[in-house]
């Protein structure tokens, strides 16, 4: 097994390495006389970030998997390089960079050929780069850049003898909400490992749906389990979720927040910026309709809506009542802000968005204040 895996691998490098001949061929036509190895090496990384990101991920990906095998005493079977030692290796890139080719280039040269030749092509890769990164802006709008201080846990939960195909995709659909590296790390596992297809397929399209470099890993050979076949059937209510965060061996007991995130769901853009914000100073947040998607939907709102969100208010460090006049207008804003101030009686935060609020809240302008309290 070892080596057919390898021999993906390597049959791997090979298609990376042809799709990347009619790109080179593009870009030395943009490169003036005498142009070095820094050169050709800067122009396609300009040109192509994101394939660049690609090459380099996979050289870590698989330095990581050769560790492991070495860890475990076995022969290590990639014996992966790093990015511009690949690209360096490629045999175009070899012929593009050799004298004769290099007075052949210098001998036809035309200047104002090639000024055309690099306006057109800068274009056209500007506009195809700032549509791969408006797709992965759009997959990251609503997942937190931050370790939450509960993926262990859940990441444990999976591992657990007992877990069913619907607990353990209940645990990916919950960690999969966050954009870090023991996510990444979570999913690059079970995308090799997971004996369970559907499983394996979803850890493959969370990894790709966020732009990380992935290989989908096909059926496992031999007898073929139940559990393999088996699938997830999730249906998520509010009901079922009030009904197991009164059970703390679910999974949704353990989790916890650093703020919970009192607004109105028509503010969404700013919820989303606050949101941002507040990670990157290293808070969690609880927003209902992403934290809790699978289980709130807002045509099934009932008294059992109501129990969860006190639930999560009484599981979160601080409220952080983002105050606009769409917020101050709803009832949910207004009993969570009741019962925050008085059955949670911990501090609450306002961040006015726009207008004039009445309530004596310490009012936040930036989150920097903040990190001080924690």
């Amino acid at each position: 097994m070892s080596g057919k895996t390898k021999r993906k691998y390597q049959a791997e490098n090979m298609r990376i390495s042809k799709s990347m001949t009619r790109p080179l061929n593009q870009i030395v036509k943009t490169l003036k006389p005498g142009y070095t190895e820094k050169d050709l090496l800067d122009c396609y990384r300009e040109y192509y970030p994101y394939v660049w990101e690609m090459l380099e991920e996979r050289y870590r990906l698989y330095r990581a998997k050769d560790a492991f095998l070495k860890r475990k005493g076995k022969k290590t079977r990639y014996h992966p390089v790093r990015a511009e030692q690949f690209f360096f290796s490629l045999q175009k890139v070899k012929q593009l960079l050799s004298r004769g080719y290099r007075v052949k280039h210098e001998r036809e040269y035309d200047e104002a050929e090639r000024v055309r030749l690099e306006l057109a092509y800068r274009q056209k890769r500007e506009h195809k780069n700032a549509e791969m990164r408006r797709k992965r802006e759009e997959q990251h709008l609503d997942l937190q850049e931050i370790d939450p201080g509960f993926l262990d846990a859940m990441m444990v939960a999976y591992h657990q003898r007992g877990a069913t195909t619907n607990d353990k995709m209940e645990i990916c659909k919950e960690i999969q909400k966050f954009d870090c590296e023991k996510v990444w790390a979570f999913f690059w596992k079970l995308n090799d490992s997971e004996r369970n297809d559907q499983i394996r397929e979803y850890a493959f399209h969370v990894l790709q749906r966020i732009g990380h470099y992935v290989r989908l890993r096909k059926h496992f050979k031999g007898k073929q389990k139940s559990y393999m076949r088996e699938e997830a059937d999730l249906v998520g209510t509010p009901e079922l979720l009030a009904q197991q965060l009164r059970q703390q061996k679910s999974v949704q007991y353990v989790k916890m927040y650093d703020l919970f995130v009192s607004h109105s769901y028509q503010d969404k853009e700013q919820v989303r910026s606050f949101v941002k914000k507040a990670n990157a100073a290293g808070l969690s947040c609880y927003v209902d309709w992403t934290a809790d998607r699978e289980f709130l939907r807002r045509s099934l709102v009932s008294q059992y809506t109501e129990e969860v969100l006190k639930f999560r208010m009484q599981h979160a460090k601080r409220l952080a009542y983002l105050s606009s006049e769409r917020s101050r207008a709803s009832k949910w804003v207004a009993f969570e802000l009741q019962y925050y101030r008085d059955i949670v009686q911990r501090e609450i935060l306002m961040i006015v968005l726009d207008g004039e609020d009445s309530h004596d809240f310490p009012i936040v302008e930036l989150l920097d204040a903040y990190v001080e309290r924690k």
